[in-house]
């Protein structure tokens, strides 16, 4: 008996978590938040070095706030929305702040416990999130050590803001403006600054990506302009929310004849960018900004993603935002993949006037979430302005507010023989419901036009599932079709089956 127990008791006390490999322990790390992992080294001898070991760090400011501070702010966005006193709101800001100072403070003792441990470490990605009114030297010293010593490869810090939104908004500068003390030795492949004034970047020959965020206003515009200037190896250039002062300068503009830019992403509707000289740039993505191309500054562009939503304005403004981004269109003669994304609670864009000019040289036209509220055939004036176009796909988003088919429809006319198109082979579209007589005309109008045309997908529900820059999927969900539904589409549509396959899904 006392065997027995003897035995029993030495499996309880048995740790067998602990005789696990390191790689499984590591992997059980890696799954767990950055304070814990680190918090593990004092479990036993064994697990010591393991933290050492862990080849990503996220190391977050909020993690160190309590569940209060969530209230408090919820408390302190009421005030701010209701008649109540001022005082009540200003004594609920000077308890945030508190707890953030608090929370600030508990991370830089965990930064310089993570400094002082003198380990060898080897960390590929460090993501840092701290408060913008942080002075700490001890986070530079960080960023420092993980881009010397640590060698990482993937940087990201985010500024978190703080209390009432003020203007110009605060930004995080570094305390001592350099994020290396040996900037060529660097292994930095990537730089995310969220809210950050970017720091000087020469001699950071490795650096290929680069991703700015939420800058106010107040940044000026050589800040962004240097960062080019300083790294003509750079590959991808996101410039996200990222506006500058409009006071000295129109335009934010991009001249750097030598850039290896392959990738630019402008997204903000404050945001103005002129490219004069990027010769390497083969895609571009604008999102509510203003782009504009000089002549012969993108020679290489290929693929091209513009986004616009615009609410109901004066039709000077709204013709001069239109003539804007076909500018983008008219000077990018080498595209061969576009995405167009025009939404807005009014159409904005004429069916019978073709605003887009030609462009020879398109393959692939993607028009996504037209909002089912305007004439969702309007895609067809598309087709005449480019001859070379081989796939056209057309997603419609459902308007939840509508209840009903729209009652209007402009009458079908047949399509002259100067409109016939001999390239167009496949023509795919996702959203047949409420606006199924708007899409048959345009498929029938495809039909009729295009006299290689040798597929026709007419999807009732679905979406765009985007598999990479500039690869998309048009992904149907299961729907059914009566015998009297396909019997009227074909009917409707004239397309013969024997010339040309047609899925209805």
């Amino acid at each position: 008996m006392e065997g027995l127990l003897s035995r029993r008791r030495r499996q309880r006390d048995e740790d067998r978590l602990s005789d696990l490999p390191d790689d499984l322990l590591l992997h059980i790390l890696g799954r767990l938040d950055t304070r814990s992992a680190l918090g593990a080294a004092a479990l036993s001898r064994r697990w010591a070095h393991l933290p050492r070991e862990l080849s990503a760090l996220d190391l977050k400011v909020t993690d160190a706030l309590p569940p209060r501070y969530r209230r408090c702010l919820d408390l302190l966005h009421q005030a701010r929305h209701s008649n109540g006193p001022c005082e009540s709101g200003r004594r609920l800001e000077t308890v945030a702040g508190r707890y953030e100072r608090r929370a600030m403070r508990a991370m830089v003792s965990s930064v310089r416990s993570l400094r002082s441990s003198r380990a060898h470490r080897r960390v590929r990605r460090l993501s840092l999130e701290i408060f913008e009114f942080s002075t700490s030297a001890s986070i530079n010293r960080l960023v420092a050590d993980a881009v010397d010593s640590w060698r990482v490869e993937d940087l990201e810090v985010v500024a978190r803001s703080t209390g009432p939104i003020a203007h110009p908004r605060p930004v995080y500068r570094f305390p001592r403006g350099r994020i290396s003390r040996m900037p060529g030795e660097s292994r930095l492949r990537s730089l995310k600054l969220v809210n950050c004034l970017p720091p000087p970047l020469e001699r950071f020959t490795a650096l290929t990506t680069l991703v700015l965020r939420d800058l106010p206003c107040s940044t000026p515009a050589a800040a962004y302009q240097g960062v080019v200037a300083a790294c003509p190896q750079l590959r991808v250039l996101h410039l996200v929310s990222c506006e500058f002062d409009r006071d000295k300068a129109r335009w934010l503009v991009l001249d750097a004849p030598t850039s290896e830019i392959r990738e630019l992403v402008v997204d903000g509707e404050l945001t103005a960018v002129k490219l004069r000289s990027l010769p390497k740039l083969e895609s571009l993505t604008a999102v509510d900004a203003n782009v504009l191309l000089c002549s012969d500054a993108v020679p290489c562009l290929a693929h091209v993603s513009l986004v616009f939503s615009i609410c109901p304005l004066d039709y000077s403004i709204l013709n001069h935002l239109i003539s804007m981004f076909m500018l983008v269109l008219e000077d990018a003669v080498s595209i061969r993949n576009l995405v167009l994304r025009f939404t807005g609670p009014e159409m904005w864009i004429a069916r019978n006037k073709n605003p887009f000019p030609r462009m020879p040289n398109l393959k692939k036209l993607l028009v996504a979430d037209v909002p089912s509220s305007w004439d969702v055939s309007w895609p067809h004036v598309l087709i005449q302005a480019v001859p070379q176009l081989e796939s056209l796909h057309v997603h419609v988003s459902q308007c939840q507010e509508e209840e009903g088919e729209p009652g209007q429809h402009t009458p079908y006319a047949q399509p002259l023989a100067s409109q016939r198109h001999s390239h167009l082979k496949e023509l795919v579209v996702i959203g047949f419901g409420r606006t199924s007589m708007q899409l048959i005309q345009l498929v029938r109008f495809t039909v009729d036009t295009s006299t290689a045309l040798s597929r026709v997908a007419l999807l009732k529900h679905g979406h765009v599932e985007v598999n990479g820059p500039w690869e998309w999927e048009m992904v149907s969900q299961q729907s059914t079709w009566s015998n009297e539904e396909k019997q009227a589409i074909l009917d409707r549509i004239q397309c013969s089956t024997a010339q040309i396959e047609l899925v209805l899904g």
